[in-house]
């Protein structure tokens, strides 16, 4: 959800004067070798509707409108720059250079391996824009650019791509630039078979377009958003489990979050710690050695406690199993949260993808309906 991205090479250049309250970031996109300027560059907001392209002269002007996401910039043929936490660059200017692309050693793969483009990008298509409703309506307009690798190695299908993937997602009725950094499936034998895959994940960045007419598409973005990761993380870090209709279970029984969470304030954020693992009762196991020289492994009649996974439930359709990989994760307003890799999930939560995704700020969405 490897999980590091590229050196990120810009430079802050002279201040100039903009209001302390502007939230405008201003600056100039040139190529790192010529300093050419680089018109129709393409500047955004991960994860948001937020966007600009860059002038004649490669100058850009973006309004955050108060979000604090990773600033994106890219250009077809060049490297991808993300600039974190772009409000401490409001009263700067930045110069941004990109860096031209070049064919990686591990994009050219020589001789045939074990499975075809079409079956690979089969399993593609599944792990990154899902099987669900959104996820089947997607169709990916530059496929050609989606570079696959099948490493026998380790029994592991690798996927990058040239350039930002451009998908028309047309249950949700956004286009989405999703920026592709890595999606990797990894199986336990040399096999393409979903019954046999271990884990996978992707990471990138995205920019989406509404192109929605006459709000047709808020029902289908409201049941999306409501049983996903970002609403379980939205309603634990605000206490909200009975306003947003989500229950905790642990060994099969519903329990009180507030004896398993601690919720704090902090910077803007809430941070979120697990303060009580979830266990279950099993009965403990005996070996002894057979008359065979075998080991026998039996049960017996004590238990102990074990580590086990906690389940939600949403209303009575949308069931997951969540695991706690840290134990305090930030969440803000929106509920996006991080360590983003900090949560895995299983179940229904575990079905999403790429396709299923929503603006990271669109619980804002969500905050205007509840107002009507």
């Amino acid at each position: 959800m490897k999980k590091h991205y590229n050196p990120l090479i810009f430079f802050l250049m002279m201040m100039f004067a903009i209001p302390l309250h502007a939230q405008i970031i201003q600056g100039v996109v040139l190529d790192s070798k010529t300093q050419e300027s680089l018109p129709g560059a393409t500047v955004y907001l991960d994860g948001t509707t937020i966007s600009t392209i860059t002038d004649e002269n490669g100058n850009f002007s973006i309004n955050t409108k108060n979000s604090n996401a990773t600033l994106v910039v890219s250009f077809v043929g060049y490297t991808t720059n993300r600039l974190e936490n772009p409000s401490q660059y409001f009263n700067k200017k930045l110069k941004v250079l990109l860096e031209e692309q070049s064919i990686n050693l591990d994009e050219v793969v020589v001789g045939k391996g074990p499975f075809s483009r079409k079956q690979m990008m089969k399993v593609f298509r599944e792990q990154f824009l899902g099987e669900s409703r959104a996820g089947s309506s997607c169709k990916i307009e530059n496929e050609d650019d989606i570079v696959l690798y099948y490493d026998v190695s380790n029994n592991t299908l690798n996927a990058s791509a040239r350039n930002p993937l451009k998908i028309k997602n047309s249950y949700l009725d956004y286009e989405v630039n999703f920026d592709l950094q890595e999606l990797v499936v990894q199986y336990n034998y040399k096999s393409l078979d979903k019954h046999n895959q271990k884990q996978s994940f992707f990471s990138g960045t995205t920019f989406y377009t509404d192109i929605s007419k006459n709000n047709k598409a808020d029902k289908k973005r409201r049941e999306t958003f409501y049983g996903s990761a970002i609403h379980f993380a939205h309603t634990l870090a605000n206490n909200a489990w009975e306003k947003e209709n989500i229950r905790l279970f642990v060994n099969g029984f519903q329990v009180n979050p507030a004896d398993y969470f601690k919720v704090k304030d902090t910077l803007g954020w809430k941070k979120v710690t697990l303060i009580k693992e979830p266990q279950k009762s099993v009965k403990k196991l005996k070996k002894e050695k057979g008359s065979s020289g075998h080991i026998l492994i039996s049960e017996t009649n004590e238990f102990e406690m074990k580590p086990t996974n906690f389940n939600i439930l949403y209303k009575k359709d949308k069931q997951s199993v969540v695991d706690f990989v840290q134990k305090e994760i930030f969440v803000d307003e929106n509920g996006n949260y991080n360590p983003i890799y900090g949560i895995l999930y299983g179940g229904y939560i575990g079905t999403l993808k790429a396709g299923d995704m929503l603006p990271i700020d669109y619980y804002q969405t969500i905050k205007e309906m509840q107002k009507q």
